[in-house]
């Protein structure tokens, strides 16, 4: 008999539709957001603000791995006092006010900082520190861009879904449900291009963008408190809560083979992916040097991402959800995150191909968008789907820790890994080689961890 978790109340199970598209839109808000931040914080690191595509493993290991540990430490702190509508509303505020004091305050005070910093002959390297100010500006945006999906979407939203939808109506739920990211993914083309109309400046742009995500995230926050009113209730929800301490919750998925293995594939997933990406964005560069083009390329590649992503929603993945093995539709993302790397970087590799910059980025976009398709809909649903076999405790340990900490324990290792690269090469596309190697041999294991993950997946289910 399979295992169903804690079964939803009355409401959930009477009002079906009412419950999807309330999730349905808080999926679709929350990825327009993410990817307005993403294309956001891309531009700021690689044409703005940064130095370059290669500054992007620096605020990985420096900004975003122990941003991670604090965001997994300080949500375990709030879900053990607060409500889960508390937590995500009190979350998404701070989200929100720091990107708003971004754009009001701290962008547009940079250069007078800079200057300052500059006539400041009397203090210790006040160069240096004239110089750092931008960098750790961009940084700490692009840690707070970053995080925007993890906390909100991967460990608030499907943990609070995770806790009462049965695995069956999960199994019908989640594929057309990842078509809610898909949206969010090509609506925020649109948003960028009109937040960056011709005759407005990059700063006026940049205030626009993150208005718009006050907007969004107000809409959000009123989808959330109904989901969780249909699902929990105030009543419902107290004394269920064990406890989410970050240590116990690491002690118990080193504990657990099941949970090793997942972690290890989220790991070895944005290892790979990250590799590739870095190098990626370099090439891009080259080709879209100013800041505006770069950002409204960057648009383009979520709408093209989006169009993939929602091909496989509503085509590929409910076939292989429903009539496959769940190893079937699990492998799927790292086989195509294999295949787009080798075609990628031997084209980088081969001396006369690496000097064709369109066939570069072209390839490149193949990569971006073809693996962010199969990991939006087949890899992300087989992930939820595996985190609802177990029991209701470990399901919020485990994606406090796997969706809090490993994903970015596999970023800041592809950077610590790119900077090793950078430096001992001489420069981004001259660690290509070694780097594609890499991705490649990761990209690989991460395939024959999923294997393995599928039997115990099978095992778990019959348990």
């Amino acid at each position: 008999m399979e295992k169903t978790g804690r079964a939803p109340n009355h409401l959930s199970m009477d009002r079906p539709k009412t419950l999807f598209f309330s999730m349905f839109g808080i999926i679709t808000l929350l990825n327009i957001g993410y990817a307005l931040l993403r294309s956001v914080r891309n531009t700021l690191a690689v044409t703005d603000l940064g130095g370059g595509a290669g500054s992007i493993p620096v605020y990985e290991i420096c900004g975003s791995m122990p941003g991670a540990l604090l965001m997994t430490a300080g949500l375990a702190w709030l879900l053990n006092r607060f409500s889960m509508q508390k937590v995500f509303l009190i979350t998404i505020s701070c989200f929100v006010g720091f990107f708003l004091l971004f754009v009001i305050g701290i962008y547009p005070s940079l250069g007078a900082w800079r200057e300052m910093l500059l006539g400041a002959s009397w203090l210790p390297g006040h160069v240096v520190l004239a110089r750092l100010v931008p960098q750790v500006a961009s940084m700490t945006f692009f840690v707070m861009a970053e995080l925007w999906k993890i906390a909100l979407l991967s460990v608030l939203f499907w943990g609070l879904v995770n806790q009462y939808l049965p695995l069956e109506r999960a199994k019908k739920f989640y594929a057309p449900l990842m078509l809610g990211g898909s949206l969010g993914v090509f609506l925020s083309g649109p948003l960028i291009s009109l937040c960056t109309l011709k005759g407005l400046s990059w700063v006026a742009s940049l205030t626009w963008m993150m208005v718009s995500l006050a907007l969004i995230s107000g809409v959000t926050v009123w989808l959330f408190f109904y989901l969780w009113r249909t699902f929990a209730g105030p009543k419902q929800e107290r004394g269920e809560k064990g406890d989410l301490s970050v240590w116990e919750s690491i002690r118990i998925c080193f504990k657990s083979r099941y949970l090793l293995l997942l972690g290890w594939i989220t790991v070895a997933d944005y290892i790979a992916y990250t590799l590739g990406e870095v190098i990626f964005l370099d090439v891009l560069k080259q080709l879209y040097p100013d800041p505006r083009d770069y950002v409204q390329f960057m648009g383009k590649l979520n709408e093209w991402s989006a169009a993939l992503t929602a091909l496989s929603a509503l085509l590929i993945s409910p076939l292989l959800l429903r009539y496959c093995r769940w190893v079937v539709a699990s492998l799927v993302t790292p086989l195509c995150l294999f295949v787009t790397l080798a075609a990628f970087f031997f084209a980088l590799w081969h001396p006369v191909l690496s000097q064709k910059l369109e066939l570069l980025v072209f390839l490149g976009t193949l990569l971006f968008c073809l693996v962010r398709a199969a990991k939006y809909t087949l890899f992300d649903t087989s992930k939820e789907i595996s985190f609802l076999l177990l029991p209701p405790l470990e399901k919020m340990q485990g994606k406090l820790v796997i969706d809090g900490m490993c994903s970015r324990f596999g970023r800041g290792g592809a950077s610590i890994l790119s900077i090793t690269l950078i430096q001992i090469c001489g420069g981004v596309l001259a660690s290509a080689g070694i780097a594609g190697a890499l991705a490649l041999l990761i990209a690989g294991s991460c395939a024959l961890a999923t294997s393995r993950l599928g039997t115990l997946v099978d095992k778990q289910k019959v348990g």
